[in-house]
């Protein structure tokens, strides 16, 4: 069995009769345009031809890239889960591919010698998340969360591609498949976290700043730590969530907490002498490969070059377009109805979630002025001077892609916007509210 890395999260694992594509996203512009490979990745070297499966872990377009798809044969069979709300899989299926549903953590024979097994993030209980998302209740069918992560294996070989799980959401998945696979050849972890946490701050000094970036990687890296002493895999290879951000927000570059590789495999090793577990690393430069039988790379990695990187962002990927900058610039007007209309829905998920209390969104809207709504009434108001409020959730977006995200997710949402660093963000306290993120996805038409 062989596992070649693509691209961030995009590998291609091979066994004896068998080609898996998990998560292709091989393009630059995901999330909206921001999202780049560094190194570009030239797709000519690529093989993607003959492919058997692709495996599509979440929606996020760095997992599913449109572009990527549209390169692959139709006639692939694309492997998900099987989760409780289908838009997944609708996605897919309006592109052309065919989509295979896998139950939880029931074996899929893909092969004569080669199976696939797919798990929930939250292994299918939804008490697991429920408090974040309020979505639970009697109806619910298998999986609210977004995550997957999969376990292929042939006659010889066990690997375990844990994807973007959060492992405190994720344990549970990890501890049933541990059980029912007592020895791990490879596990591919997340080492990275991706979210608009610090490089987004609008307020934060540079010591502010240094401290978020710190935070942010010791999160990222805490889950990778935890995942590989629940899995105790003889190798391990850190993967996902390695990007560069191009276009108008290039400049947040400067602190986007994603550390170099060789940086978090040296961390993790410390970590796990440690703890007293022992367990080898894998370093893949892209269109590298890590066979299983031999134990070998094909070649010795190669730490990025922070220097061209710098240039390459400097002079290239600024210079990449958003989606949105195609659209007129909208008034207060326009974007004051669109609030209007959103409110409706954004009180019938606060129902679910039970979140009521005096604290504030602010939006910046496109005159210089604010849109204020309270979490205790939600009413939509406008003011000029924000800085008597001492509660609040501050919002800073070009006017365009705050009309996109009001009209609704189709043209933009509000986790992907964060993700891609399209924002300016501001709170007071300064304090993580995964409640407050989770509602204002509901802040659409």
């Amino acid at each position: 069995m062989r596992v070649r890395k693509l691209g961030s999260a995009t590998v291609l694992i091979e066994t004896q009769d068998t080609r898996i594509l998990c998560d292709p996203w091989l393009t630059d512009g995901a999330y909206y345009g921001s999202w780049c490979n560094f190194p570009p990745i030239n797709l000519h070297q690529y093989d993607l031809s003959n492919l058997d499966y692709i495996y599509i872990s979440h929606i996020h377009p760095d997992h599913f890239d449109l572009k990527t798809m549209e390169i692959i044969e139709k006639n692939v069979p694309v492997l998900i889960h099987h989760y409780h709300q289908p838009f997944l899989k609708r996605n897919i299926e309006r592109i052309g591919f065919d989509v295979i549903e896998l139950d939880n953590a029931k074996p899929f024979e893909v092969s004569g010698t080669t199976k696939i097994t797919i798990y929930a993030a939250d292994n299918c209980d939804p008490k697991i998340c429920g408090h974040m998302f309020g979505c639970v209740d009697k109806d619910i069918k298998g999986s609210m969360q977004l995550d997957s992560l999969c376990v292929i294996e042939d006659e010889n070989f066990t690997v375990v591609n844990t994807n973007d799980c959060p492992y405190e959401i994720a344990e549970t998945a990890l501890t049933e498949l541990k059980r029912t696979h007592k020895t791990v050849d490879l596990a591919l972890v997340g080492y990275t976290s991706a979210s608009l946490y610090p490089h987004c701050m609008m307020s934060y000094s540079k010591e502010d700043m240094k401290t978020g970036i710190q935070l942010a990687q010791l999160r990222g890296l805490k889950t990778a730590e935890n995942t590989i002493k629940k899995l105790q895999p003889n190798f391990y290879m850190p993967f996902a969530g390695t990007y560069i951000i191009g276009g108008l927000e290039y400049q947040k570059n400067e602190n986007l907490p994603v550390p170099e590789l060789q940086d978090a495999v040296q961390y993790l090793q410390e970590q796990l002498s440690f703890s007293g577990y022992s367990s080898n690393p894998v370093m893949l430069n892209y269109n590298e490969f890590f066979d299983l039988k031999s134990k070998r790379s094909s070649r010795s990695y190669s730490p990025i070059s922070k220097i061209d990187r710098e240039k390459y962002i400097n002079s290239t990927a600024r210079y990449f377009q958003y989606e949105y900058e195609v659209d007129e610039f909208p008034d207060d007007i326009v974007i004051c109805e669109l609030f209007s209309k959103a409110i409706p829905r954004l009180k019938r998920k606060q129902l679910e979630v039970g979140l009521f209390e005096d604290t504030y969104l602010i939006f910046d809207l496109p005159s210089g002025m604010y849109g204020v709504i309270n979490l205790i009434d939600l009413e939509f108001r406008v003011v000029d001077d924000i800085e008597d409020i001492q509660n609040y959730h501050r919002f800073k977006l070009d006017p365009r892609l705050l009309r996109r995200a009001l009209i609704g997710p189709h043209l933009a949402n509000w986790n992907n916007i964060e993700i891609g660093a399209h924002l300016g963000f501001d709170r007071k306290p300064d304090i993580f509210r995964p409640d407050i993120h989770i509602l204002i996805n509901a802040l659409h038409v």
